[in-house]
């Protein structure tokens, strides 16, 4: 149940190390061309070339320009293109350069949401472009290492271009495959742990500590100049429920609810486990008018809920309802829900009721409609 917005946190930070990768590679580029292939000063130009485009690309992401599975798709194939040149320069089976188009799927893949597609056709482009090298060596098309100065330019044979081509390609198929393979289990365990830390064990909504991050984000939203409106719930006569039937009735009990509210609320809502048999609902981007039905169907829902499990023994809900003031913090916004919770409470239960400074002046009456039912 991770959210949307830590999906997509963890995609930004992919593809900030990324380009934060590509970078120190494009500088030990900068560092070591002239060193590794001294006469080539089209070495030289390219490396700077490429770290110029490593920056601009970390810049666009920042920008929020470079975005989706094409952009990591896109950018792989530059770095491909970027990385033939000095393999075709330096020999591409006379150096350890091939094997860096093992490195270009995998860093590509950490910034991508489509990770395993973006890889492979990555590793597929990489192998593609490391072949064509070879077979046009081979036929004499291009020259071998030609930017070499240390004897090693005697053209290969051609056993030995097939074995470098088997031995580059299967190392990036396999070695690609098998990163992706941990990356996604590692992905699903962070997602796991991330559900953990964001779900109550018991009734499957938000805890606690989700709740806090969602209410800073609202109280964000709403110092722009959006709204937000928070019910708290507090269950009428669940103690009744433990003290005559057992805890496990109780859970029970508090699971149908959590299922309940969950039905009855917006699809942007958020209802979370506040901690006993309390409950918080946040709903973003509502009026003071529009708060009043969704409470008024939580009401009713957890009745429903309540009489049908234990007749005898019904159990209903005391809410109190808050729109957030652009400067509210979140011990203040939910110290109003709860105290207007607790003015239902006194008056009976089984019933919503808000602060008439929150509404503008709607009718207080109009909150304390009765019992339902």
């Amino acid at each position: 149940m991770a959210s949307p917005d830590s999906r997509i946190q963890r995609r930004t930070s992919g593809s900030d190390r990324a380009g934060l990768v590509r970078v120190a590679f494009a500088v030990a580029a900068v560092l070591f061309a002239d060193s590794v292939c001294p006469d080539q000063i089209a070495v030289l130009a390219l490396s700077l070339s490429y770290f110029l485009a490593a920056l601009a690309f970390q810049f666009a992401i920042h920008q929020g320009w470079a975005q989706g599975q094409l952009r990591s798709l896109g950018m792989g194939l530059v770095d491909i293109a970027f990385l033939s040149y000095p393999v075709y320069l330096l020999g591409p089976t006379t150096s350890v350069l091939p094997f860096g188009y093992v490195l270009i799927p995998v860093v590509n893949a950490a910034a991508s949401s489509s990770r395993s597609r973006v890889a492979m056709l990555l590793a597929i482009c990489g192998s593609v472009a490391y072949v064509q090298l070879l077979v046009l060596t081979g036929a004499g098309l291009l020259a071998h290492a030609p930017g070499r100065v240390d004897g090693l330019r005697e053209p290969p044979s051609s056993s030995q271009l097939v074995a470098s081509g088997t031995l580059v390609v299967m190392s990036v198929l396999l070695t690609t495959h098998i990163v992706l393979r941990q990356m996604n289990a590692l992905d699903r365990i962070n997602r796991q742990l991330s559900d953990l830390s964001e779900q109550d064990e018991l009734t499957g909504l938000y805890n606690r500590r989700y709740l806090f991050t969602e209410l800073r984000r609202q109280l964000d939203r709403v110092a722009r100049g959006a709204s937000c409106g928070v019910l708290m719930l507090d269950l009428d006569g669940f103690k009744r429920v433990n003290d005559a039937l057992g805890h496990d009735a109780g859970d029970l009990l508090l699971r149908d609810i959590a299922a309940a509210l969950t039905h009855e609320v917006r699809a942007v809502d958020l209802v979370a486990r506040y901690g006993g048999d309390e409950f918080v609902v946040v709903l973003p981007d509502i009026t003071a008018e529009g708060a009043l039905p969704v409470a008024e169907r939580v009401v009713a829902a957890v009745q429903r809920v309540g009489r049908a499990r234990w007749a005898s023994t019904p159990v209903t809900a005391s809410v109190g309802i808050a729109l957030c003031r652009s400067d509210d913090e979140i011990a203040t916004l939910l110290r109003r829900a709860d105290t207007q919770a607790y003015v239902a409470k006194r008056a009976g239960g089984d019933r919503y009721v808000y602060a008439e400074a929150d509404f503008g002046g709607l009718s207080h009456d109009g909150a304390l409609r009765a019992q339902l039912g």
